[in-house]
């Protein structure tokens, strides 16, 4: 986790913080992370900002995919040659080169402590912070911002693997909130993930699994029940599972039956 308060973010957060607190709008925020971004030539430092801000904010969550949304908007960057600039070959801004790079080593490098208690809780939240942030991506809609291995991975992580096989650095205290996070915020999509996610940019990456599940590699009507069935056992243990992630698992398994029965709407 990154200090957002460092000296090397100064600039950009100060444009964030007057966005949340409305003294600029959304198209003066994004307008100024734009130029501050390619005067110094470093997006990564925007990405990494944003992302760590999701973890700590969510109450800001709406505000950060606007951002995003909107510098995925703006005319395409040139060099002082006039030729579009580009890093790695994705267009900057319409491809928002490297975010989801940066996306995926948050996910990668993230583990929660064992203690001390205030820390591991503040890991703990972070976690699921992140992963509601990049299911509130994904609802956008947007081409850009397409996460569902994300999803995949939260869900398997959480219900597929047996909790005395996971790492300390996994606890289910993080992953069954983290999970239903998706299920919260994208679950009549993920219902409807079959076939077509086949042909999602994200599906030749492989789906398997944990343990306990048989199946299909990818998102499927059967995956989904099972997943639902995992959910109402979780919310069940009275062991190694706090109150909180019990109840984040009753309430996905409750909202996983209305969306199955059509009354859940998008």
């Amino acid at each position: 986790m990154v200090d957002i308060t460092d000296e090397i973010y100064a600039s950009r957060y100060a444009v964030l913080q007057d966005l949340f607190n409305n003294k600029i709008s959304l198209q003066q925020a994004t307008s100024k992370l734009a130029s501050i971004s390619l005067s110094d030539d470093d997006l990564n430092l925007t990405w990494n900002l944003i992302i760590n801000c999701a973890c700590e904010f969510p109450e800001r969550h709406d505000k950060l995919v606007d951002v995003l949304v909107c510098l995925s908007k703006l005319p395409d960057a040139t060099t002082d040659q006039g030729v579009p600039l580009k890093k790695y070959g994705l267009q900057v801004w319409r491809d928002l080169p490297m975010f989801d790079w940066e996306l995926r080593e948050e996910w990668d490098v993230r583990s929660i402590p064992s203690g001390p208690p205030d820390c591991r809780q503040k890991a703990i939240s972070n976690f699921i912070n992140l992963n509601k942030f990049t299911a509130l991506l994904m609802a956008t809609g947007e081409p850009i911002l397409e996460f569902s291995w994300f999803a995949l991975i939260a869900l398997s992580t959480a219900l597929e693997t047996p909790p005395n096989q996971l790492p300390a650095t996994d606890p289910l205290d993080a992953y069954i909130p983290a999970a239903a996070a998706w299920i919260e915020t994208l679950g009549v999509d993920i219902y409807q993930w079959d076939e077509e996610h086949e042909h999602r940019p994200l599906s030749g990456i492989p789906g398997e699994g944990g343990p306990l599940w048989k199946g299909k590699h990818s998102f499927c009507k059967e995956r989904w029940r099972f997943w639902r069935e995992r959910f109402g056992e979780m919310a069940r243990i009275d062991d190694d599972l706090g109150e909180g992630a019990r109840i984040a698992a009753r309430e996905a398994e409750l909202m996983m039956r209305d969306i199955e029965n059509g009354d859940v709407e998008e």
